[in-house]
């Protein structure tokens, strides 16, 4: 270990290029990637520039492969690809791994996990990074911060040591909700992940990014001072290291601020210049995080079982919850169907090992040789259709190209899989059999009607409110006026008060399996157009579509899960990953950055089910793939009033509210100045105008705090088949 004189803090810029937008579209121009390849330009410029003064900085890039490396740079932007080959080739700057398909990874199959990684770093079409650069590190910096628990064994079994994702201080962030404050030794280096469900562990260096320089007054050197300061306070010396990272399309690479005020800021006025503002201390170097991590051990180790993703409340509510995203996936999940039959036949009549059903390699070498090119042309098709750019940050609504570009690929990836089913099945089609499930310990339901279209589920235990359908509109909520109900089947219409025409219509049954005891309700909710109001010229352009910003939250049928009970009583969030993989999370973590309350939550990926668990009761929630279909269907609030919580779940809605403060805060400069520029940060309720919302579900209540096996796939039956076993 170093002296106490010889520690450093080391910088790193890592630059995420990726040319294919849900803001933009696919042309060279500002309306497309042409802001990406003059950005970029600018960065390489601005490297050459520092080089020639004798300041060497030493980068890191990610790039998706299937649209950016393997297509579009190479066409329209050659000399940027170029440049950054002979940077990586030289040693001043080197590759971390991203996805082949900028993919939605928290939401893929292990199957499709595995190829997206593989194809990275070497893929059939030469787009790999290994293909295009002369080397490539095992550190990955997933999309968007996408990360579920089982990940990390499967990253290492793919030969990946480290991922990367945002601890920040700012509502773009990945892990920095959900574990106390870390020291400044832990927060900039690198630290032991563990999955606390199975065990499995995994290097994580912790990366920041622009919002985080605002946090110390617009000043990366300032921010390094402090850091300086904290460092020497520490009893062990510690080198540590800033690794910041943003889209390489990003303005703040090219700068705000133009003289006198770059002067005065110069972190937000360029590279050149925050670099240059930067150089001058004499404890700050530049490095490689990979040659950081080849000589400095882990500073600590956490835990945390949420599924991450960088978008509004560190979820997944930027990418799930708009009305096209429910739309998008039910087309992936029905191609997944016919895949799955697929595949299934072909592994059960060739007599191949089940585990082969998650190595798209083993399993289809049994294919003629044609089949094996239809079944990699699918599995192409539906990855692509897996890009986190078809689900889109962008807010509150979708590009309109780049929808209907998903919506073809997804119609692509239907059409291919049905006809590989029909190949390799042929005239030798058969139906399974019954799934016998043996019955978990159920409680008797008894359901209680109301007049103002709520449902009362009520056991011996616990009671769980079903509400009737509500939307927040024009800054008020809004219920329904006119209810008509009978034991089963409820209706009504809610008006927004915006004339004779704008009113939602909504339908809900409701029936109790009495030999299961679950109970089975089928939505249906049509919402009305309405006039667009509140939108931003400029962004309608590029998204070419218009909305009603008066839109703030929908939820068809909230479910009141706990009311107020103590904040003493830990809520445990149960879900189960497109792995198979069961894990949970605690509802605690609204303590770490002092919020008053949790107004979204979506950190759980729902191919079936969710649960809500305090311990000694539980209520899972199944949907159904009949009708739509969410891959995180249900978000989740937890409200907090007078030292009591009420936790509530809102299948196929979408909150809003007020986002998280973080532990990493020091003025909040950056999270204010995140709230009035953020693009992601608007609701996606306007993208629910003019629809009509249908769905299934199954909710079902047990004791204890974990759902117990036979109900979990009690709900996987009834999301695939939309029947009861």
């Amino acid at each position: 270990m170093k002296p106490r004189d010889e520690r450093t803090i080391y910088f790193c810029p890592r630059f995420h290029v990726n040319f294919y937008h849900s803001y933009r579209g696919d042309t060279a121009d500002e309306q497309g990637f042409g802001k990406d390849i003059r950005i970029i330009r600018g960065i390489l410029d601005d490297l050459e520039k520092l080089e020639t003064e004798g300041i060497s900085v030493h980068c890191a890039w990610d790039f998706d492969n299937v649209f950016s490396l393997g297509h579009i740079i190479p066409r329209h932007a050659p000399d940027i690809l170029n440049r950054i080959k002979d940077r990586v080739a030289t040693g001043r700057d080197e590759i971390h791994l991203m996805s082949w398909n900028n993919g939605l990874l928290s939401a893929h199959t292990p199957e499709e996990f595995k190829l997206a990684v593989e194809w990275a770093l070497k893929a059939p079409d030469g787009s790999g990074n290994i293909d295009v650069f002369s080397a490539c590190t095992s550190i990955v910096r997933p999309q968007e911060c996408m990360v579920t628990p089982s990940h990390l064994k499967l990253y290492k079994q793919l030969g990946i040591e480290t991922l990367s994702v945002y601890y920040s201080a700012i509502p773009f962030n990945g892990f920095g909700s959900f574990v106390p404050k870390l020291g400044i030794a832990e927060r900039y280096n690198p630290l032991l992940l563990v999955d606390g469900e199975r065990g499995e562990s995994m290097r994580l260096l912790p990366a920041i990014n622009q919002g985080d320089l605002a946090e110390y007054g617009l000043s990366a050197r300032r921010m390094l001072k402090r850091i300086r300061r904290k460092q020497l306070s520490l009893a062990k010396p510690t080198d540590l290291i800033v690794l910041l990272d943003m889209d390489a399309d990003d303005t703040f690479w090219e700068g705000f601020l133009l003289p006198p005020l770059s002067v005065a800021a110069p972190s937000f006025a360029g590279l050149y210049h925050l670099v240059k503002s930067i150089a001058g201390l004499g404890y700050v170097s530049f490095i490689k995080p990979s040659e950081y991590l080849a000589n400095h051990e882990n500073a600590g180790t956490i835990t945390f079982a949420q599924d991450l993703a960088d978008g509004a409340f560190d979820g997944f509510a930027s990418w799930a919850e708009k009305y096209e995203n429910h739309v998008l996936w039910t087309m992936v999940t029905q191609g997944r169907t016919y895949w799955g039959a697929a595949k299934s036949w072909v592994i059960a009549s060739n007599h191949l090992d089940p585990s082969s059903q998650d190595d798209f390699h083993q399993w289809s070498a049994v294919l003629p040789q044609a089949l094996q090119k239809l079944a990699m042309q699918t599995m192409r098709t539906r990855l692509q259709v897996l890009s986190t750019t078809h689900f889109g940050l962008s807010a509150p609504v979708m590009n309109v190209h780049r929808l209907q570009a998903a919506t073809l690929l997804a119609e692509d990836a239907i059409t291919q899989a049905r006809i590989l089913l029909e190949h390799v099945m042929g005239s030798s089609a058969s139906v399974p059999g019954d799934i016998e499930i043996p019955h978990w310990k159920s409680n008797p339901l008894h359901l209680e009607p109301s007049v103002d279209g709520a449902l009362t589920l009520q056991t011996h235990y616990v009671r769980h409110v079903i509400k009737a359908p509500w939307v927040m509109y024009d800054k008020l909520v809004h219920r329904s006026t006119s209810i008509a109900f009978n034991a089963s089947i409820a209706q009504g219409t809610i008006s927004l008060g915006a004339g004779e025409s704008a009113s939602v219509h909504w339908r809900r049954t409701a029936r109790i399996d009495e030999r299961l005891q679950v109970l089975c309700l089928d939505c249906l909710v049509e919402y009305p157009s309405t006039k667009e109001h509140g939108y931003d010229n400029v962004k309608a352009q590029r998204l070419g579509r218009t909305w009603d910003e008066r839109w703030k939250q929908v939820a068809p049928c909230e479910i009141i899960a706990f009311e107020t009970i103590p904040l003493t009583t830990t809520i445990t969030v149960w879900k189960e990953d497109f792995g198979g993989a069961v894990s949970s999370y605690p509802l605690d973590y609204y303590a770490y950055g002092g919020n008053k309350g949790l107004c979204s939550i979506n950190n759980h990926v729902t191919p079936s089910w969710i649960a809500l668990s305090d311990g000694s009761s539980g209520l899972l929630i199944a949907q159904s793939h009949k009708h739509l279909h969410g891959f995180a269907f249900c978000p989740v609030r937890q409200t907090i009033t007078d030292g009591k919580q009420t936790i509530t779940a809102n299948p196929f809605g979408t909150y809003w509210g007020e986002q998280y403060t973080y532990p990493a805060r020091t003025t909040g400069w950056g999270r204010t100045a995140a709230l009035l520029t953020a693009e992601h940060l608007h609701s996606s309720a306007p993208s629910y105008a003019g629809e009509q919302v249908h769905f299934s579900l199954l909710l079902a209540t047990y004791q204890g705090s974990r759902p117990p096996k036979e109900l979990c796939l009690t709900a996987r039956v009834f999301s695939e088949t939309g029947e009861l076993p």
